[in-house]
């Protein structure tokens, strides 16, 4: 069974949704880790926002 895991990049600044990422969940946990700081990355160079203010979170177990 091929199953996916869904995350959100989230703002914390405004609380929104800037991207979202799929992996296989099949995959090692590291390189998801590897994964999602680069698209955390991307994300803070291409929206030209401080890194420390994104982070992800699992879609189907959000964080608060």
């Amino acid at each position: 069974m091929n199953t996916k895991t869904y995350y959100e990049f989230v703002n914390s600044q405004t609380g929104n949704v800037i991207a979202h990422l799929t992996l296989a969940s099949a995959s090692d946990k590291k390189d998801h880790k590897k994964k999602l700081e680069a698209k955390k990355v991307h994300l803070a160079t291409t929206h030209k926002l401080n890194l420390n203010l994104i982070y992800w979170q699992d879609k189907d177990h959000p964080i608060g």
